[in-house]
């Protein structure tokens, strides 16, 4: 294994790639992330200083994860543009190869989120696109979608229940210019069940893996639906344990076996991964990417895997609980 620095500045927290999308075309790689001013922080809370801005940050890479430049992201190059509306969607063609789409919440309306596209490979965008979905529900939006035609696409995401508490994951679905809201993949219950990652099964079903955490456990677990999305179904457990929670990375690889990533906020602190044979029924034995993390505090992965076949893994990493976070890759074979 071969693990390489993506972004790594004083002073800076690198974190969360989870939320900010991956993106790839060949040995091509972007993937987002968002740098904050560090700050060690003793109550078990992330060490940023919450008092200044945050910024979203991509990371490219040209050489199937090698070596990485940092570039702006779509809310720092859109910064300062006017909102749109989501009625001007209904001209852009969501097929190309180069289309890359990227959502974040809005923290001044409850009930919308933005959206950002690209037709260059993430190297202009253009946004933000309002979306409302609900009246007054809060939604997190993960980068978690699937295209299925020039103005058709799937999105799972993230939005509080109706108590105000996260949270539970949705489907929602773009046709004819507008974004509608289409099922709920789980009832209320307690705890939370959120950031979804997702994977399209034969030509009907979709296949979502999931944070949950309730009762001082935690964990990540697969939901199916057989009917585009419009009913679900608990699936197979990929992990269980107790502690802090990650969300997880699903991906398909070359050769047809499902792979989820994950960070670990238990020790050992560190990325580990699972494989399945069977489409997600079970998951082989849990395997060790790295197990060296200083402190809780890291994970929230992003998988890809290039042609030659290796499986580039990009995470937010600490090496010590007093130091700064980073943005790290590890390159590994399945």
């Amino acid at each position: 294994m071969q693990h390489i620095e993506v972004y790594s500045e004083p002073g800076r927290f690198g974190g969360w790639p989870a939320n900010h999308g991956l993106w790839g075309w060949g040995n091509e790689i972007v993937v987002g992330f968002q740098s904050c001013a560090f700050k060690v922080i003793d109550d078990g809370n992330h060490a940023i200083d919450k008092t200044k801005p945050r910024q979203n940050l991509q990371g490219r890479s040209l050489d199937g994860g090698r070596t990485w430049k940092i570039e702006e992201g779509p809310s720092v190059q859109t910064e300062g543009m006017a909102v749109l509306d989501s009625n001007e969607l209904s001209t852009f063609d969501f097929s190309g190869v180069d289309v890359a789409i990227s959502f974040e919440t809005n923290k001044l309306e409850k009930g919308t989120m933005y959206q950002y596209v690209s037709s260059d490979r993430c190297k202009t965008w253009k946004g933000p696109y309002q979306i409302r979905l609900f009246p007054d529900r809060c939604i997190e939006p993960r980068i978690d979608y699937i295209i299925e035609g020039k103005q058709s696409i799937t999105g799972f995401f993230t939005a509080h229940k109706d108590n105000g508490e996260e949270g539970n994951i949705f489907c929602a679905k773009y046709w004819d210019g507008s974004w509608n809201f289409f099922s709920w993949l789980d009832s209320e219950h307690a705890g939370f069940v959120i950031m979804p990652s997702t994977l399209r099964m034969g030509a009907h079903g979709y296949l979502t893996s999931a944070r949950w955490q309730r009762e001082g456990k935690w964990g990540l677990s697969t939901f199916l639906s057989p009917d585009e999305g419009k009913t679900w179904k608990l699936g197979s457990s990929v992990y269980e344990g107790e502690g802090l929670s990650n969300p997880p990375s699903l991906f398909r690889l070359q050769d047809g076996r499902l792979c989820v990533t994950y960070g670990m906020r238990t020790l050992p602190y560190g990325i580990f991964a699972r494989l399945s044979d069977d489409g997600g029924l079970s998951w082989n034995d849990e395997r060790i990417l790295r197990s060296d993390g200083g402190h809780w505090d890291l994970g929230y992965t992003r998988s890809y895997q290039v042609p030659n076949g290796d499986i580039v893994t990009i995470y937010y990493f600490c090496h010590d609980k007093k130091t700064e976070r980073t943005i790290e890759a590890t390159i590994w074979r399945p």
